[in-house]
């Protein structure tokens, strides 16, 4: 498993973002994973993604069995999903053309 570091961000004016931690090295080349949070029906969006990063770190925090049947759980749920959703199956049946 990657060694991983969470950290959160806001977007800067021109759609930038910049990050920093005290983990990584100048120079190091590291990947980025951008997840967007869900959208929400109250307006407060700074306050939804300080909720986001607690539920996060209170995820972590967790013992490992409890992570486990927690994603386990989740996991189940996107099986039924994708088996009840065929669009995406359909997507994936044509053939592959390279341009």
């Amino acid at each position: 498993m990657k060694p991983t570091v969470y950290l959160t961000a806001k977007v800067l004016p021109g759609n930038k973002i910049e990050l920093e931690s005290s983990d990584l090295l100048e120079g190091q080349i590291v990947e980025v994973v951008i997840i967007l949070p869900e959208a929400r029906k109250d307006n407060s969006t700074e306050n939804s993604d300080f909720l986001d990063l607690e539920r996060r770190k209170a995820f972590l925090k967790l013992p490992i069995s409890e992570r486990r049947r927690i994603m386990e759980a989740q996991a189940d749920k996107m099986l039924s999903h994708y088996q009840e959703d065929s669009e995406w199956q359909e997507l994936m049946a044509g053939d592959i053309i390279d341009y």
